[in-house]
């Protein structure tokens, strides 16, 4: 039977939008990188009527529902009596789970409250899933061959109990279906979204799904690869992703989790080179991307945001004779700003950034979104002029792309 998921998230906060339901996007990724994946998706708020009647709409199409929320010890707290009414159970008191409760009161050194006793009471019949950070334990029940996992919403506590419950059948539900499923994700930039389409339509297979996600200018392929073992699936994944690799190579920048500073640092550290920046459009933003790496200290040498036109003449000596005559948004002048960027840090590689974020100080000549880089490799400069659309925090962000992205095609 196929296993068709369904998640329930519940609360008047996520519903105003003063929560955000991080629980939802983890348990997708995870139970996608496990194999399956969620079909439906259901946001109810502490109302008890609309909670039973989103358990019934989920057992009308799903077989796998999980239901996170609502399992604390206050009135708004309706998860249990909704399962109750909905299943025809009643609730039933479990005195070794108040002990429980009452242990962890004493332990905080918190005063025990009846108050909490609620959470002592589950349907009668259900599993209890306990609890290992907190008073909240969950509850399976199954019926009509649908098992609906009861979660409380806090994330550290839902995510442990769902490790010990619902991912263990998961993995048991895929060993006896013997359609194993493995799943990668090729990282690309400096394509938009339909020429990655355009140049791999060729690749097709009835075992491989290719899903295309864009995520702040880069494009993320998922290669969701099936077979009756996992070597098998794996195989298949890697005969697709070489296939994508000859048509795509030099814009595919990871094959994992590693974003495009974190691509540079890797080259800098097998290259046993260091790197410094100067900002100016950009605002440190370039070496905060990078310094967000750990170790990042091993291969980064100086970052100075010379903003001004006095900083640039007085950090990184710019002639103000040529601040004057090309302006501070010119090839001219971050050529300078590299020379000596490199000269005052000792550094490798030197990289300098100037331009027009905006929304003012444009021009006919220079309009909003142009910036100039320059770039020191290997005791070559080379510069560059970009253009680029959309707010300020748009153009930041993609000359900090592109810098990196640039990085990385050309240290050698």
């Amino acid at each position: 039977m196929k296993k068709i998921i369904e998640i329930i998230t519940t609360g008047d906060e996520i519903l105003s939008g003063i929560t955000q339901d991080s629980n939802f996007y983890w348990l997708c990724e995870n139970i996608f990188a496990r194999g399956l994946k969620i079909d439906f998706h259901q946001c109810i708020g502490d109302d008890l009527d609309n909670l039973v009647n989103s358990l019934d709409l989920a057992l009308s199409r799903s077989n796998i529902i999980i239901f996170t929320g609502g399992l604390g010890p206050t009135s708004d707290d309706l998860t249990r009596e909704a399962a109750s009414k909905f299943f025809g159970m009643s609730l039933k008191y479990n005195k070794k789970i108040e002990n429980k409760i009452k242990e962890i009161f004493k332990r905080r050194k918190r005063k025990y409250s009846n108050t909490n006793k609620k959470q002592s009471y589950f349907p009668e019949g259900s599993k209890i899933i306990s609890n290992p950070f907190g008073t909240a334990d969950g509850f399976l029940i199954k019926k009509n061959k649908a098992a609906f996992y009861f979660y409380p919403g806090v994330p550290k506590e839902l995510k442990a109990m769902v490790e010990i419950s619902l991912f263990k059948d998961i993995e048991k539900i895929i060993q006896s279906s013997k359609n194993f499923m493995n799943s990668e994700m090729l990282k690309i930039y400096g394509l938009p979204e339909s020429e990655v389409a355009d140049k791999i339509k060729t690749i097709k297979s009835n075992k491989t799904q290719i899903g295309y996600r864009p995520n702040n200018f880069e494009i993320h392929l998922r290669l969701n690869s099936f077979g009756k073992t996992k070597k098998d699936a794996t195989l298949e994944s890697t005969r697709i992703k070489k296939k994508i690799y000859k048509k795509l190579n030099q814009y595919i920048f990871s094959d994992d989790d590693t974003n495009l500073p974190e691509a540079v640092f890797q080259i800098l550290l097998k290259k046993r080179k260091k790197i410094s920046f100067a900002e100016s459009c950009t605002g440190g933003m370039i070496s905060n991307s990078f310094t967000d790496i750990p170790g990042s200290s091993r291969v980064y040498g100086t970052g100075v945001n010379t903003y001004s036109n006095e900083s640039k003449s007085k950090i990184l000596n710019v002639p103000k004779n040529l601040l004057s005559k090309y302006g501070a948004v010119s090839r001219q002048v971050v050529r300078s700003m590299v020379i000596n960027l490199v000269k005052t840090s000792g550094s490798d590689i030197g990289v300098a950034i100037s331009g027009i974020a905006g929304p003012g100080g444009g021009s006919k000549e220079k309009p909003v979104g142009t910036v100039f880089a320059a770039y020191y490799i290997d005791g070559l400069i080379k510069s560059k002029k970009y253009f680029f659309t959309g707010t300020r925090k748009t153009v930041k962000l993609r000359t900090t792309l592109e810098v990196f992205d640039y990085l990385r095609r050309n240290i050698k």
